[in-house]
């Protein structure tokens, strides 16, 4: 019996056919706000994995940017030559005339008005917002109860975050059942169906079911398979990836080099509220452990090494950390499809993957089932 993943590939592959993409010329006409600090500002995109950039000088506060797109695509700008360079201001060409309002101090915030595609970018992005400020008070709230020793209070607040986690993950699922042919819905898959802790195999192969089949052969279709296609290269039962990266001295790390040891590995970065949240938790598991066979990698999401090391320091995470220190462009993180954190992966002796995402105590349940306690 063929699984939906298969189905959604096999129909891809067999495709003689597609909605035809009609290029849009666009001209999109900004304005910023503020005392300018800047002479040019910068227009960037992504295609066939390469980036694209264009740049305007900056008169009166004002500039213009025209060019062409061959199918509805996310850009955005910042002041950077630097397509990575922050801050920025994302949004989707999807009509021909584009305005943008923005503030030289506040880019990202920039009003961008287009088309139905860019109202729903706004809308997801509101969302996204909205809950990141939720996750950063309980973060907050966290903090306060670990320092008045208060379990009761961060029990609750594990509790809470895991709801609002499913609460955005199946309003997410209903945006994109909504929106089957979008590239918007593409983008929010390839970018966020590894955010909650409990996403299955079988529930992106859901989602993805939800896209129209024509829309599979455009950039942002594609892009929705692969993230599929990533999880399912870590799924459980597989072997683990091979992969190697430095640690903070600059010696070679490789996975291969835990061979005969549960390992957990472990994405994270030390500005992420909800890594700092659970690193208690995978203390506890590893010192509980760690002389029976149990280890864990970090792999950091950090840019900022010295930081990435005082976290080290702060939480007590006395194990092996690497990390290549590019941030969400690590090529770890990359390479298995990590696109929001923490996350992390439970291998057995064999490098054989066995579970996923254990957050909380789940993982001391995990461990305590393996080595019989």
């Amino acid at each position: 019996m063929k699984t939906i993943s298969q189905i959604v590939i096999n129909t891809v592959l067999a495709l003689s056919f597609s909605i035809a993409q009609t290029p849009i010329k666009f001209s999109i006409k900004g304005t910023l706000k503020g005392t300018s600090k800047y002479s040019k500002i910068y227009l960037h995109h992504k295609w066939n994995n390469d980036f694209k950039t264009d740049s305007v000088i900056i008169r009166n506060n004002s500039f213009n940017f025209k060019g062409t797109t061959p199918e509805i695509n996310m850009y955005w700008i910042n002041f950077d030559r630097n397509p990575m360079a922050l801050p920025n201001a994302p949004f989707f060409i999807d009509q021909s005339n584009i305005t943008i309002e923005a503030h030289v101090d506040s880019l990202y915030n920039a009003r961008v008005k287009a088309g139905k595609e860019q109202n729903y970018f706004v809308e997801y992005r509101t969302l996204m917002k909205n809950f990141g400020t939720q996750q950063q008070a309980m973060y907050q709230k966290y903090n306060e109860a670990l320092q008045r020793n208060d379990a009761a209070t961060v029990n609750q607040i594990q509790e809470d975050f895991t709801k609002l986690n499913e609460k955005v993950k199946n309003t997410l699922k209903e945006m994109i059942k909504t929106h089957p042919a979008s590239p918007v819905s593409g983008y929010i898959i390839y970018q966020e169906f590894n955010n909650n802790p409990n996403i299955s195999v079988t529930e992106l192969e859901e989602v993805v079911s939800y896209l129209d089949k024509n829309f599979l052969n455009t950039k942002f279709g594609k892009l929705a398979q692969q993230k599929l296609m990533q999880i399912n290269g870590t799924a459980i039962g597989k072997k683990i990836m091979e992969f190697t990266q430095n640690d903070p001295n600059g010696k070679p790390v490789n996975i291969r080099d835990f061979e005969g040891k549960y390992v957990l590995i472990d994405f994270w970065a030390s500005w992420c509220g909800p890594c700092r949240m659970e690193n208690p938790f995978v203390v506890a598991a590893y010192n509980k452990f760690k002389d029976k066979g149990f280890t864990v990698l970090g792999v950091s999401l950090d840019q900022n090494k010295n930081a990435w090391l005082k976290a080290i320091e702060k939480d007590g995470l006395t194990w092996t950390h690497v990390s290549d220190l590019k941030g969400w462009s690590n090529e770890v993180a990359q390479a298995f499809g990590i696109s929001s954190i923490p996350q992390n992966i439970l291998i057995d002796k064999n490098g054989i993957i066995i579970a996923k995402n254990l957050r909380g105590d789940a993982l001391e349940r995990k461990l305590s089932e393996i080595f019989g306690e």
